[in-house]
């Protein structure tokens, strides 16, 4: 979506310095700080389930059909996933 801001000229500088370092784009710098600032977690950023280690009360589940086991133990405690 586009959106028009009023930043401060010197934020606006050191932006630009700090993309044309990295070499990345300016949006893309703004956008990660304000999610970052804000506490709001982007799509990519946030943890799939299966990519979670499994762990249970008191054990770790073995790395071998972990996730069969997982999946098997979060529907015996009804959890939607």
């Amino acid at each position: 979506m586009k959106t028009t801001l009023e930043l401060p000229d010197n934020l606006m500088r050191k932006i630009k310095i700090l993309a044309a370092k990295d070499g990345r784009k300016m949006k893309d710098i703004i956008a990660e700080s304000l999610c970052r600032d804000l506490h709001i977690a982007t799509p990519e950023a946030r943890p799939s389930l299966r990519d979670m280690t499994p762990v249970s009360v008191g054990r770790l589940f073995e790395n071998e059909g972990t996730e069969d086991l997982m999946e098997d133990t979060l529907n015996e405690r009804g959890h939607r996933y």
